[in-house]
Order: C-alpha cells, then sequence, then structure tokens
C-alpha cells in the first residue's frame, strides 16, 4: 500500500495552505476508514469468539477471518499466525524481557485495544502486510514497543507506545526496519522512551510518519542508512534530549512539513550526509542550540517556507548545494552559520527570507532592485558571509530585542567631576549586564538597574578639555549584545586655573 498526499509549498508570498492540509487530513481519514473497512467486510461471515484464559489456544482454534475478544484480565504472550482480528476490551498481556508480548505472523491480522508491558518487544510484527495495529497501549518493553521487521503497507495507529527501552542500552517506541515500506504511522503518542520515538533503518521507503506526539526522548523521529522517500508531516515534537528529527547517512529525498518542533536540546531538525531532503512549513521554536543543523555531505536539500525562531543558531549548514528561501528567520541569537556554498534566495520574484535582524529598506524593485516602487523585498542584500547572500529579504520582520529607548548624559562636565549616565532599556529577553564606556579613553563603567533604569559613573579626571562620546553595551540573557553610540559631551578645564596655566606651571617646575 503505497500512500501519496498532495502537497503545496507555502511561500511567505503565497496563499493560505489551510485548505490542503484540509485535504490531506481528509485523504487521511479516508485512507485508514477504507482500510479498516475492507478487513472488517472480510470477516462479514466469519466467527466472533470470545478468549478464555488461554488467548494462544483461542487463536489455535479460530479460523482465518474471525474475531477474536479478549476480555478483562492479564494473559501471557501470544502469536497470530493466521489471518484474524484480536480486539481487547480491559486486556493486558504481559512476557518476561526475552520475549514479545504479541507476536504477528499473518497478513491482513488487525489487533486494537490492548494494554501491553514488560516483554523484550510489545507487539512485534515480522514479514507481514495489511496488518492494522489500532488504540493499543505499549509501555514498559525492553527493546521496541512497536516493530515492523521487513513489513509493508501496515497501518499503526492512535497507540500510545511511551516508557519503552528506558534501561540498559535505550531503545525505541515505534520501530521500523530492515525494508519496512509503504506503512502508515499515524497519530501515535511516543513519549519518554530510552532512545527513540520513532525509529526508522536501514531502506525503509515510502513510510508516512503523520500527527504523531514525541516528546521527551532523545530523538523524536530518527531515520539511519538508506531511508528514503518518507514523509514526516504534521508532528508534534518537543522535549527531546538531542534532536526532534534526525537524518543519518543517505537518508535522501525524504519530506519534512507541517510539524511543530521545539525545545529539544541539541537541534529541531538534523541531517547528517543525507541531501535531496525538502523541509517545508515547518514550525521550529527554541531548540536548545540549533534551529536546523545540516552537516557532512548534506548536499542539496530544500529548505522552504518554515518559521525558525529562538535559538542561539537559527541555521548552521557546513555542506553546499542547498537552497534556503520563504523562511522566517526570527529572534535566533545568530541567524545562519554557512560554510558551505548555498543560495539564500529563489529567482526574483520568489524572493528570499524574512530576517528579523535586518534592517534595510524597500524603495526599488525588479531583479536587480533597480526600478521605482516598492515590492516588498529589501533593496540591499542581507549578508550571510563573503560567499553568499540573500538579494531579495522580505521586508516587515525586523526585531530588535535589545532597544535603549531614552538616555540622560549631561552636554558639559568640568574635568574631574563624575559623569552621571541614566539609560531606558528594553529587552525582549531580559538584560544580563549593561555597561558605559568613553571609546576615546580607558573610561568604563558597569550600570546598575535603579527603578525602571539603568545608571552609572564614569570618572573624567584623566580627561583633557574637549569633545567626547559615550557607548552603551547591553547583553541579554540569551547573548545578544547591543552596542550604541548613546550621546556626546564637553570636558571644560577645572574651575579656578585653565589647563593651559595649569601646564605651563608645570613646565616651569621641570
Amino acid at each position: 500500500m503505497s500512500i501519496r498526499l498532495s502537497r503545496q509549498r507555502t511561500r511567505l508570498h503565497g496563499v493560505s495552505k489551510e485548505t490542503c492540509v484540509h485535504l490531506r487530513d481528509v485523504t487521511l481519514g479516508l485512507c485508514i476508514a477504507f482500510t479498516l473497512l475492507m478487513a472488517l467486510s472480510i470477516t462479514g461471515t466469519a466467527a466472533t469468539i470470545h478468549a478464555g484464559s488461554d488467548v494462544q489456544r483461542s487463536i489455535d482454534a479460530a479460523s482465518p477471518g474471525d474475531t477474536i475478544i479478549v476480555g478483562p484480565g492479564v494473559y501471557g504472550k501470544f502469536t497470530v499466525n493466521k489471518r484474524l482480528n484480536l480486539i481487547g476490551e480491559g486486556a493486558t498481556v504481559v512476557a518476561s524481557s526475552s520475549d514479545a508480548c504479541i507476536s504477528v505472523e499473518a497478513d491482513m491480522v488487525n489487533i486494537s485495544g490492548f494494554t501491553v508491558r514488560n516483554g523484550l518487544y510489545g507487539i512485534r510484527l515480522s514479514r507481514v502486510s495489511g496488518c492494522s495495529i489500532t488504540n493499543n497501549t505499549v509501555t514498559g518493553c525492553k527493546q521496541p514497543g512497536i516493530v515492523l521487521l521487513t513489513s509493508s503497507g501496515n497501518i499503526i495507529a492512535n497507540n500510545n507506545a511511551s516508557y519503552n527501552g528506558v534501561v540498559g542500552e535505550g531503545w525505541y517506541g515505534i520501530y521500523l526496519t530492515d525494508s519496512s515500506n509503504d506503512n502508515l504511522i499515524v497519530n501515535n503518542i511516543a513519549n519518554n522512551n530510552g532512545a527513540y520515538g520513532i525509529h526508522l533503518s536501514t531502506s525503509c521507503l515510502n513510510n508516512t510518519i503523520k500527527g504523531n506526539i514525541l516528546n521527551g526522548n532523545m530523538y523524536g523521529v530518527y531515520m539511519f542508512t538508506g531511508c528514503s522517500k518518507n514523509i514526516i508531516e504534521g508532528n508534534l515534537i518537543s522535549g527531546n534530549k538531542a534532536n526532534g528529527i534526525d537524518l543519518r547517512f543517505n537518508c535522501n529525498r525524504n519530506t519534512i512539513r507541517d510539524n511543530i518542533i521545539t525545545d529539544n536540546q541539541v537541534a529541531g531538525i538534523s541531517l547528517l550526509d543525507s541531501g535531496e531532503n525538502e523541509i517545508l512549513s515547518n514550525d521550529i521554536r527554541s531548540n536548545i542550540r540549533f534551529g536546523i543543523q545540516i552537516q557532512g555531505r548534506s548536499d542539496g536539500n530544500t529548505v522552504e517556507g518554515n518559521n525558525i525562531s529562538k535559538s542561539p543558531t537559527g541555521i548552521f549548514v557546513e555542506s553546499s548545494s542547498n537552497i534556503f528561501h520563504s523562511n522566517r528567520l526570527i529572534d535566533n541569537v545568530v541567524q545562519v552559520v554557512d560554510r558551505g556554498e548555498n543560495a539564500w534566495n529563489a529567482p526574483y520574484p520568489v524572493g528570499g527570507n524574512a530576517w528579523s535582524d535586518y534592517s534595510g529598506v524597500d524603495e526599488r524593485s525588479g531583479p536587480a532592485q533597480d526600478v521605482p516602487g516598492a515590492d516588498g523585498f529589501g533593496d540591499t542584500p542581507r549578508e550571510i558571509n563573503n560567499r553568499s547572500r540573500d538579494m531579495y529579504p522580505v521586508m516587515g520582520y525586523e526585531l530588535k530585542p535589545i532597544r535603549i529607548i531614552n538616555v540622560s548624559v549631561p552636554e558639559e562636565i568640568e574635568a574631574g567631576e563624575e559623569l552621571l549616565i541614566n539609560t531606558w532599556i528594553e529587552s525582549v529577553n531580559g538584560l544580563s549586564q549593561v555597561s558605559a564606556r568613553i571609546p576615546e579613553s580607558r573610561s568604563y563603567v558597569r550600570l546598575y538597574q535603579v527603578g525602571d533604569h539603568y545608571e552609572g559613573s564614569l570618572t573624567t579626571a584623566l580627561l583633557d578639555p574637549g569633545e567626547y562620546s559615550v557607548v552603551i553595551t547591553a547583553t541579554d540573557r540569551r547573548g545578544y549584545e547591543l552596542e550604541e553610540l548613546i550621546g556626546e559631551f564637553r570636558v571644560t578645564p577645572r574651575a579656578g586655573r585653565s589647563f593651559e596655566a595649569a601646564m605651563d606651571q608645570l613646565r616651569g617646575r621641570s
């Protein structure tokens, strides 16, 4: 079963995406409903069996297509080796740490409504297709909660696979491996597993991972070695101890779109030696080190239409031939680090990215920005490094995390007096330090908060009469630093005698 959902890219100057998102959700819902309906229609004339205390015995006695209802109680492990529907109604399945709780070894098996715990695996599918694993709770297993081994065309939906693999090496909530293709992994919860919320390993292709909640794992979604053409869409991925989404080693031509990816301890999205992926329309916020991290030979990726905000580094890229456009880079301490050769805008009139630190003007238009009249793009490029620039930075997103709103500096002061400085500062993230200095000398002072402002005094005892300036430096709690000239003042000679007379007297003594 190969599932393909339509996609509409969203640009800053494009149309709203709500309609296409709704159509994708409808398509996905119809797909699940159709699959379950087909499974039930096969069993239209089959028997319904209420299992006794030995579920395996009921399975062995059933005919293909039968439905087995397992009532309240705690049951031992079992293996499903024929086409059956198993429905748990208050049933818990447990196994030892060396066994799978539920093993599925036949096509077109439906498992629903069970609590599964404490096995080596929770629910294991081995070389099967057309199965549906829905509405189960799988927890406390030594390794994966739900695992698909060389199994394709299955639906894993509405399960809670949390707190698995929390001892030892750390393992998975949901695990697909060894060419498990064309599966639908939808609306599951996989939280607080030892290492991975959802893990795809070794040539898993064309899977759709949609609408899942993946919190508190080491990695939210992790792909390893040759996993390609998968869709990661509409997931909530937050608070993971490393990366929200991590693709490593030839995980190419995947699509990552419309996810909310926040508060992960390293990066929101990380690519290593993985190229030609599409990263589209994601909300990537408040990740602890990087919004997006692209490393190694991860070339030819498209990063488009994302909101990337409130991280120490918005985008870090050391690969080349990637294109970044129509993104919003807002309130990152460092917006971009580019150590490769990459493009930071699409051709006109699609344009570049929105930068909260871009302060240019928009008075001209056209591909060369030389035609009178505004077009929504800045007239001057936003520099990335000495090799790259965004030629068409999008206007209207400038944000100053620190802003000096008022200052008080005397216009004139006698040499030797203290220069009192008062400044009123707005900060989005709160200030960690404020200081003032006189660039023409070594005079420096730290300013301290007094009520609604910061104040301090600079000494002028060693200053010659003349004109001087004052510069304020303010650093916020996230590492932003603002340095701004706030005023000028004049130093006059000490009262009672001129500076020249004092120097003449000094020369006379010598």
